[in-house]
């Protein structure tokens, strides 16, 4: 390793700020990607709309985890709110040594001790020791699981994730008992699902951790295209559109209604832009404020009487949506 790459592995990937929320009100959040060995379960098979299987660093230590920590706590400044992401899974001790998770942890502590930390990570890294170990250095730890649907079939099939419904249970279960907090990912619109069909997918799936998981968060992420994976494949060939506003709206409103008190939001990448959620482009920019307002203190009423003249074409394109044929397409 080059001296060049040991000073990469120092320094995140990325540190930003932005606005989220903590109990219905808008928070200040410091946000870090780390630079990691990579994803696991991408080794083995990987997920269908997920590109950051590429985004490894093989060489990286934990010296140099624990570091980039350390760099990028360096701009916080009394945020409320701190994320680390990574190209997996926070808990996975392949990715991250459970010594160094600890570790992070404790420097994420010692500087911000008042603050909630946000981790995420597959169900079956999830256990109740870690966790113990880990929540014991912050003043709340929010660990997020992307389930992104209920259907076992769906997250099987069209996303290839890897586990099942009952796992993401049992291990949301591990983290409620262990008074951590819970945040569920969804992902709208799994490819070779209808327009239509999505929307009711993204509904069920709120309304089950809704009754699961009661006071918890759900977040609706609705698909963009990430590069060298086989939904942009399928978006290059023009037989994958990322979802419509309209349909976001539609899952956010009436997801809102069976989420029974949980906090619902949605912050979708790359929205209003070609390869995210978006409409005409006329007007993506005020439906996206309205879907940010809402995320903050789910206010249902933010939600309601948007209009424009592509929401016929929407409505036109939901009646004749259906579930393209699955199988033998996405390979084994």
């Amino acid at each position: 390793m080059t001296a060049r790459n040991v000073a990469s592995n120092l320094i995140p990937l990325s540190v930003w700020k932005e606005k989220d929320s903590i109990d219905r009100k808008e928070a200040d959040a410091l946000v870090m990607i780390l630079k990691t060995r990579g994803c696991s379960w991408a080794k083995r098979s990987g997920c269908t709309m997920c590109g950051y299987n590429r985004i490894v660093y093989p060489d990286v230590t934990s010296s140099d985890l624990k570091e980039q920590v350390e760099h990028a706590m360096k701009s916080y400044n009394d945020e409320p709110y701190v994320k680390i992401f990574t190209s997996g899974s926070y808990l996975d001790p392949w990715e991250i040594p459970a010594e160094t998770q600890v570790e992070m942890s404790r420097v994420i502590g010692e500087k911000a001790p008042m603050a909630r930390l946000l981790i995420e990570s597959r169900p079956e890294f999830i256990d109740p020791d870690g966790l113990e170990r880990i929540s014991h250095n912050v003043d709340a730890l929010e660990i997020a699981v992307g389930l992104e649907t209920s259907s076992d079939e769906i997250r099987a099939v069209h996303i290839k994730k890897g586990f099942t419904w009952s796992d993401y249970v049992k291990g949301g279960r591990i983290i409620c008992d262990a008074g951590c907090l819970l945040k569920s990912y969804l992902l709208m619109k799994p490819p070779f699902l209808g327009e239509a069909n999505a929307i009711q997918d993204c509904i069920t799936s709120i309304m089950r951790v809704s009754e699961v998981f009661p006071g918890s968060r759900i977040s609706v992420n609705p698909m963009n295209i990430q590069s060298q994976t086989p939904v942009e494949d399928l978006f290059r060939k023009g037989l994958y559109r990322p979802p419509w506003l309209w349909s976001l709206l539609e899952v956010l409103d009436r997801g809102y209604e069976y989420a029974d008190g949980n906090h619902i939001m949605s912050s979708p990448t790359a929205g209003g832009r070609k390869r995210g959620a978006h409409n005409c482009g006329e007007c993506d920019e005020g439906i996206l404020g309205a879907i940010t307002s809402f995320s903050i203190d789910n206010d249902p009423s933010k939600l309601k009487h948007h209009d424009h003249y592509c929401k016929e074409e929407w409505k036109e394109h939901l009646i004749g949506s259906v579930s393209h044929p699955i199988d033998g397409v996405l390979g084994d």
